[in-house]
């Protein structure tokens, strides 16, 4: 479990963030939403790149976790925001404030947070603070507790 920061040595009071440093087996873009891949390079579930469009692969919604804080190549390791406030979110361009997110969709665009209908499945990664601005967004990134 995360320590709640309210002293302001992360720079952002009341809104702590949570970090992990991860293996890029794919290339990861700053801002874009990543997801688990089936990578064994760090053991499984070590391994990361920008989230994919829908089912069928280990890169889905349902793996999608965090923000990139960084872009790296892949074969590098890349630092993900796993849980609380990130600046800037690549989100779908009909975002507004209190919309729960998820992984990119079909018909949706790889890193892109999607958002969460009734008639969808995935796990409500964040929460819009704001509507987008050109598919740009502050979120409240949920702690899917992985790392």
């Amino acid at each position: 479990m995360a320590v709640h920061k309210i002293d302001g040595v992360d720079g952002t009071n009341h809104f702590p963030k949570k970090l992990v440093t991860l293996y890029a087996s794919g290339a990861c873009t700053a801002g874009y939403f990543v997801a688990i891949t089936a990578d064994t390079t760090n053991g499984l579930g070590g391994s990361v790149s920008n989230a994919v469009v829908g089912p069928g692969s280990t890169e889905s919604e349902a793996l999608t976790f965090g923000v990139a804080t960084e872009t790296v190549a892949a074969g590098a390791n890349v630092v993900v925001q796993t849980a609380g406030k990130y600046e800037n979110a690549y989100v779908n361009g009909s975002t507004t404030a209190g919309d729960a997110l998820t992984g990119p969709l079909s018909g949706g665009t790889a890193g892109m947070a999607d958002l969460l209908a009734e008639t969808t499945f995935g796990p409500v990664v964040a929460v819009a603070l704001e509507a987008d601005s050109t598919n740009l967004a502050d979120v409240m990134i949920i702690d899917q507790g992985f790392f």
